[in-house]
């Protein structure tokens, strides 16, 4: 048995994961049972993460007094590093007659320059532009095929035992995706959550239990860059050089024919799942049931959402659990306008705005995350914005950014201005609403050091200690205020 816990990583302000760039990491607990001969014995854990911190390894069921990370892996480099100043098969093949050609060569240098030598001199393989093969006629013995802990179990009478090992990994991470359908108002919307869970690791753990963890643990600042080599796992980057060319082939050409090394030539049978649909797939809607939802619990001050059904954490790959979903969740659409000094404001930004409460429908921790808006249109689902979200817990407002209106307008006009002291000039805001609904609108006055909005011909109210102007503007309708600008006086 093998739970995954994944925990977001400090850039988790970034809406996308890039599996190059993994700032998570997890923690995984595997329990095996192991049968060990009497006496002091070697047991090797194989398969775990390669981004396995082994100092955070930790075993029960017995004691052990020593833990060991094999960090020579069947990789390419590896493989480069060992046959270096060895022959090895390199295989190639024409890409406009598929004829194979196979000859000798002598690896000369590996790392980021690989260079060999055939009976035609000198080469450097990755800027050909063709699609070639290195072939080794066998492995190293001193290469692991798989990511290996090993601990030394000191004298013992035998027997077997129930081991668990618990380590922390790098290379995974995990984001909340929200997609929002709102109604036709605008007044309501049906929010689904996704969690994005990532893993850049070689390693795949089949049928896990796995978790995400949101909220903010501190650790001890790594280099990514040092962590990652220290797992045994670093890139083979191949360049070109001195000009990263060496004959006239095209970028894209050099993206589709990659450079490969292989030890054999069958491919690796992967396992297909669906963890997204339950049910049959109709007309495009996908069916989330209460079942397939991650559960949400609390854990300490993080809260932790577990998939309530064993999945795969796959090497190398992205995949999607639901983990909210809420129906007819209250909120509104408003209209917002800044006004700084005299007459100086930006265009009406539109917003979405709704009660963490579960009187409005909602009720529950919201990991940051992007959100998605979505309404009908004409008959048409579209999208109408997009924003991100920051973590929102129980009874915080969330206020979320659609873009700029585009029929809703808004005009300054100066009046009077004090002709004694030049003190203060008026102005006389104007909302014009082209919809065939009404909206509700908003402006928010920014006084600054110099000056500050006053005399307002109507209601107004307080946010972040400055003036908010609300009101209703009628479908095809027009409002006013008029309002004065002071200059502060100046004091000694």
């Amino acid at each position: 048995m093998v739970e995954v816990s994944i925990y977001r990583g400090s850039n988790s302000e970034s809406p996308r994961l890039y599996l190059g760039r993994l700032q998570g990491f997890a923690l995984i607990s595997e329990t095996r049972e192991v049968t060990v001969p009497a006496g002091p014995v070697i047991v090797r854990f194989e398969g775990v993460a390669s981004g396995i911190e082994p100092a955070s390894a930790l075993v029960k069921g017995i004691g052990i007094d020593e833990k060991n990370q094999n960090a020579n892996l069947l990789s390419q480099r590896g493989l480069l590093d060992h046959f270096t100043g060895q022959q090895v098969t390199i295989r190639r093949t024409n890409p406009f007659t598929g004829k194979i050609i196979e000859e000798q060569a002598t690896i000369r240098s590996g790392s980021d320059r690989l260079l060999i030598q055939t009976d035609q001199g000198f080469e450097a393989v990755a800027c050909t532009g063709l699609n070639q093969t290195l072939v080794f006629d066998r492995a190293p013995q001193n290469l692991s095929a798989k990511p290996t802990l090993s601990v030394r179990i000191p004298d013992q009478p035998g027997g077997t035992y129930t081991m668990t090992l618990t380590y922390l990994a790098s290379n995974f991470d995990w984001r909340a995706n929200y997609v929002a359908e709102l109604n036709d108002e605008g007044t309501r919307a049906d929010i689904l959550g996704w969690l994005t869970m990532a893993s850049s690791d070689s390693t795949s753990f089949f049928d896990a239990r796995a978790n995400a963890v949101a909220g903010e643990v501190y650790r001890e600042n790594e280099d990514y860059e040092n962590t990652l080599f220290s797992s045994g796992f670093r890139p083979v980057r191949y360049q070109c050089w001195p000009s990263e060319s060496t004959g006239q082939f095209t970028e894209g050409l050099y993206q589709r024919r990659p450079f490969a090394i292989s030890t054999a030539p069958s491919p690796t049978a992967r396992r297909q799942e669906s963890d997204l649909l339950e049910g049959p797939f109709d007309g495009g809607v996908i069916l989330v049931t209460g079942s397939r939802i991650a559960q949400r619990e609390d854990l300490g001050d993080l809260k932790l959402y577990r998939i309530p059904f064993p999945t795969t954490v796959a090497a190398n790959s992205q995949k999607q659990v639901a983990f909210i979903q809420k129906q007819n969740v209250e909120g509104e659409i408003i209209y917002q306008l800044e006004i700084g000094r005299g007459d100086n404001f930006d265009r009406i930004n539109r917003v979405f705005r709704a009660t963490n409460k579960e009187e409005n429908g909602l009720g529950e921790p919201l990991p940051s995350g992007q959100f998605a808006f979505f309404q009908q249109i004409l008959g048409l689902r579209q999208l109408v914005g997009e924003d991100r979200m920051d973590d929102k817990a129980v009874g915080e407002e969330v206020e979320l950014d659609l873009g700029l209106a585009s029929n809703v307008i808004a005009s300054i006009e100066r009046g009077w201005w004090d002709e004694k002291n030049d003190r203060w000039e008026e102005f006389t805001l104007t909302v014009r609403n082209a919809s065939p609904l009404p909206i509700t609108f908003e402006s928010e006055f920014l006084d600054d050091e110099d000056y500050e909005h006053k005399r307002f011909n109507q209601r107004m109210r307080k946010r972040d200690g400055r003036p908010l102007w609300r009101t209703e503007v009628p479908a095809n309708g027009v409002v006013d205020l008029r309002y004065r600008a002071y200059e502060k006086e100046m004091s000694d």
